[in-house]
């Protein structure tokens, strides 16, 4: 009996890893709309980014962790950085402005296709039809619960904007995950806290440089007590913590598994607004009730075959050796 239990352990971990990182980011679309009146889409999304940054480097002593610190890996933080946290956030959100909620978040978790379409063509990863009908029908859930909120209020030109940014944040992050795990299959001992943090390093002043250029100093009110409690929680829960978790996770998951888990929080959003009082129509249950299914589908799917050698095999620079 210990041994069945020694051996439950490892697939429990990555789960609650990634429910932490689930959880995380289905509440922070609703705690991000309180702060809608208060900041513009830019300013709020580097005051997203920045602070978790501070936060991430104040908690590194504490973490008894460490900034990268050989070019090599510093050179897949960065590239990470830019499309996880830079394109990524800014995308989405500039998303949501422009061509509504529904439409973003439909386009904006099509992340795993494009994550086994990518570990397709770079690894020639075979891709279980258990776990292909698993991503199917998760997709198909998300579609399901946010059809009310489709085709809703903006058009023309911003309305393609919007859609084409979404599906920029979904390509972003599929590359971003990828990079991650192309990273520490290099580097197994690299320290995830020290990467994030150089994540929000360089996206966030991406973010900074970018938001005042297009929105200027006056892209927030900046006395508003409400918009700093939003910053506080999308930057420690919302980005530093759920990151975090993710990344750890991605050590024992691969990476199309890891990113079908994404299609639950919109699920966990739905919940949180019948807890707030605002019950959804039927269909948004139907629609949970699938994603969940197809999620489970895809966990208990065989992993993804490598067909070719493997990125790691093929450095980028002469040091393959783990960080000192």
């Amino acid at each position: 009996m210990g041994s069945a239990t020694a051996r439950a352990r490892p697939s429990l971990a990555p789960a609650l890893l990634l429910a932490t990182s689930v959880v995380a980011w289905g509440c922070t679309p609703r705690v991000t709309a309180e702060a809608g009146s208060d900041a513009g889409p830019l300013t709020l999304t580097s005051l997203r980014a920045a602070p978790t940054a501070v936060v991430l480097l104040a908690a590194l002593p504490l973490l008894r962790a460490r900034l990268p610190r050989s070019a090599s890996v510093w050179l897949w933080t960065a590239v990470s950085g830019l499309t996880m946290v830079a394109v990524f956030l800014g995308g989405f959100t500039e998303a949501i402005v422009r061509a509504g909620p529904g439409n973003a978040i439909v386009l904006g978790t099509t992340a795993p296709f494009f994550i086994v379409i990518l570990s397709r063509l770079l690894y020639g990863e075979r891709i279980a039809p258990q776990a292909l009908v698993g991503l199917v029908l998760g997709f198909g859930g998300v579609v399901m619960i946010v059809s009310s909120q489709l085709g809703g209020g903006a058009g023309g030109a911003s309305l393609a904007a919007g859609l084409a940014l979404a599906l920029a944040a979904a390509v972003a992050w599929a590359v971003g995950t990828l990079t991650v795990k192309e990273l520490v299959t290099r580097h197994p001992d690299v320290d995830l806290v020290g990467v994030t943090a150089g994540q929000y390093l360089v996206g966030g002043a991406v973010l900074l440089v970018v938001s005042f250029a297009a929105e200027g100093s006056g892209g927030a009110d900046w006395g508003s007590g409400a918009l700093w409690l939003v910053v506080a929680f999308i930057s420690v829960v919302g980005s530093a913590l759920a990151t975090i978790t993710y990344f750890a996770a991605l050590r024992r998951l691969s990476a199309t598994t890891l990113s079908v888990w994404l299609f639950l929080s919109p699920v966990v959003a739905v919940l949180l607004e019948i807890v707030l009082g605002n019950t959804p129509e039927a269909i948004a249950f139907a629609g949970m009730a699938l994603t969940i299914g197809g999620v489970v589908l895809v966990s208990r799917a065989p992993p993804p075959v490598a067909a070719k050698t493997p990125l790691a095999e093929e450095p980028l620079s002469p040091r393959l050796s783990t960080e000192g």
